[in-house]
């Protein structure tokens, strides 16, 4: 899982919207995205390989350019502090997930109850606690709360403070759509005033691409596959580029029988130099620094 790329925002932006979550990059330095009704302003993803406002997709700088981002990515999370003012009524989070929008909203100083819907309409889920709902104290002018929200492998899931505001919620149905749209993330307010700091947007990356001229499929195998007993999926940590157990032709897992032993080192990631063979211009080698061995 890596974090998705933001332009940064420049010196001076406002740090807060009366009414309206402020935005983190240049959806708050150049105003382009006004305050709507519902007092949200989304995120707006900027992918620099296009230089240009884009779905987030699986470019994956470690890479390089040998591998291109085919893939839109739809398992996304969202992690940022909010500081809210004492009018504040509630606090919204919305994440989509391909065809999927999910939207929570968790009521401030209050024990009211928490909504969460998708696609518009309220879902059934049970509820754990909310932080938020603690009154602020005569001396509070705001407060602060950490929220992390993610919708991975079917899965939503919300904590705020460290602590989960529901059971996750599954899903088996998905709606399926050809890529998030530039703004798959947006936290907003009811009421009174809200500032987003710290503001993090990280991806799920288990995409495949074409390499060495073979056909990849964008996720190993297709469809799912129930692991027997004594069946392991043998995966890289670098899945784009990883010839594992999905692409092997006994694929794909590899039973308990073919183990040979223990790994005891890991000798990745390596060190780029400069070398002319077969008509390449740069090579990958061990680098000893970075060499850690599996106890």
């Amino acid at each position: 899982m890596t974090a998705a790329t933001s332009r940064p925002t420049p010196a001076g932006s406002p740090a807060g919207t009366s009414g309206a979550a402020s935005a983190v990059g240049p959806a708050a330095a150049d105003g382009a995205r006004p305050t709507t009704a519902s007092g949200t302003r989304p995120f707006r993803h900027w992918d620099p390989a296009r230089n240009r406002y884009s779905s987030i997709r699986d470019y994956y700088g470690y890479n390089g350019g040998d591998v291109r981002a085919d893939n839109a990515v739809k398992d996304l999370a969202v992690d940022a502090r909010v500081h809210v003012t004492a009018e504040a009524q509630s606090v919204g989070v919305m994440i989509r997930s391909g065809g999927d929008r999910f939207v929570v909203r968790m009521p401030v100083g209050a024990s009211d109850p928490l909504e969460v819907t998708r696609n518009g309409r309220a879902i059934r889920f049970l509820a754990l606690a909310n932080p938020m709902a603690r009154p602020l104290r005569d001396d509070e002018g705001e407060r602060a709360h950490a929220i992390e929200a993610a919708v991975f492998d079917h899965r939503l899931l919300v904590e705020v403070d460290g602590q989960p505001l529901f059971e996750p919620i599954d899903y088996d149905d998905p709606l399926e759509s050809v890529s998030n749209d530039e703004s798959p993330i947006a936290i907003g307010v009811r009421g009174g005033a809200l500032a987003v700091s710290e503001l993090k947007i990280y991806r799920d990356v288990y995409y495949t691409s074409s390499i060495g001229g073979l056909e990849r499929r964008p996720h190993g195998v297709a469809e799912p596959y129930q692991l027997k007993d004594r069946e392991y999926f043998v995966l890289g940590d670098n899945s784009p580029v990883s010839n594992d157990s999905r692409f092997w032709s006994q694929g794909p897992v590899v039973p308990r029988s073919m183990f040979l032993g223990k790994p005891f080192l890991v000798h990745l990631p390596g060190r780029m130099v400069p070398l002319e063979v077969f008509g390449r211009s740069v090579y990958w080698i061990p680098d000893p620094r970075r060499i850690r061995y599996i106890h």
